[in-house]
């Protein structure tokens, strides 16, 4: 990695895993503006300028091609290992709402009765919206350009790995984040394994879809 290389990547590094704590800080979203449409178009709109602008680093600054973050070509064993990974970040939440209630918090599912109240059109660009911009943010590109400036797979995909999790207090709280930090050692350890940023888009939007639109749908069927 050359001077002009190394330039790009902080700056890159910067925009995926510093910005967003600034925008949050300067847009001060709070839980309950998710339930408002209008609040959940900004969210959407932040998390595409911020994948698109980094998308633009990678093939305009730093001259790499996007296989260079995982973006490549996805074989059926990387499908399988998406949907896997689901089905183990599934059972995740279940094995450890118990914890999360003795310990007196709430779980994730205040803040999805909150995305509940909004249209279902809405609900599927964030499930589309998290499941792609936050792969390439939080996993893909940090892991991967940490990786080739450490040398240490390992420590990149914890940096990435706690930046993520952090990221999700703010809404989820402590409890719901607990069971989130127990689901992204799932997805973090499948694109370590695989490093195929598609397999993990297919994990990430396969569970939000089931929280956001089915558990929902299911929901108002309950007497």
């Amino acid at each position: 990695m050359n001077k002009k290389q190394k330039i790009a990547t902080f700056v890159g590094l910067f925009v995926a895993l510093g910005l967003p704590f600034v925008l949050d800080l300067l847009l001060g979203i709070r839980p309950e503006d998710m339930a408002i449409p209008s609040r959940v178009i900004l969210f959407v709109t932040e998390e595409w300028t911020l994948a698109f602008v980094l998308l633009g680093i990678v093939l305009l600054w730093e001259r790499q091609s996007l296989a260079s973050i995982g973006i490549k070509k996805v074989s059926w064993r990387d499908l399988l290992w998406g949907v896997l990974g689901f089905i183990v970040g599934a059972f995740s939440f279940i094995l450890t709402m118990p914890l999360v209630n003795a310990l007196g918090l709430g779980t994730t599912s205040s803040g999805i009765s909150q995305l509940a109240q909004i249209p279902i059109v809405l609900r599927i660009g964030i499930v589309l919206t998290a499941g792609i911009t936050e792969e390439i943010l939080f996993r893909g590109y940090p892991i991967e350009r940490i990786n080739a400036l450490t040398g240490r797979l390992g420590l990149s995909a914890f940096i990435a790995y706690v930046v993520f999790v952090l990221l999700h207090i703010p809404f989820w709280g402590l409890g719901g984040t607990i069971q989130i930090g127990v689901w992204s050692i799932v997805i973090t350890i499948l694109y370590v394994k695989r490093r195929n940023l598609l397999a993990c888009m297919l994990m990430h939007i396969l569970n939000d879809a089931y929280a956001f639109i089915l558990l929902p749908l299911f929901a108002q069927y309950l007497p």
